[in-house]
């Protein structure tokens, strides 16, 4: 346990120095555009992808959602 403190002390710190501040934020945003992914199957171009992953932050996905796209 030592270890793996030390080796994310930098991290540990950080949370603290900065009131707190995590990735929490960006990680479920990437969780949205991963979902979106795997909904994607089919899409013809990389631009019709793009505005989807504008239009992220106005959808509201549930776990129910999120868990079927990861099997």
């Amino acid at each position: 346990m030592g270890r793996a403190v030390e080796g994310h002390l930098d991290g540990i710190c950080a949370y603290w120095k900065f009131d707190r501040l995590t990735n929490a934020a960006s990680e479920g945003f990437n969780n949205k555009i991963r979902h979106l992914i795997a909904q994607a199957y089919g899409y013809r171009d990389y631009e019709y992808l793009k505005l989807k992953v504008y239009e992220l932050p106005s959808m509201v996905l549930t776990k129910r959602m999120l868990s079927s796209c990861s099997k």
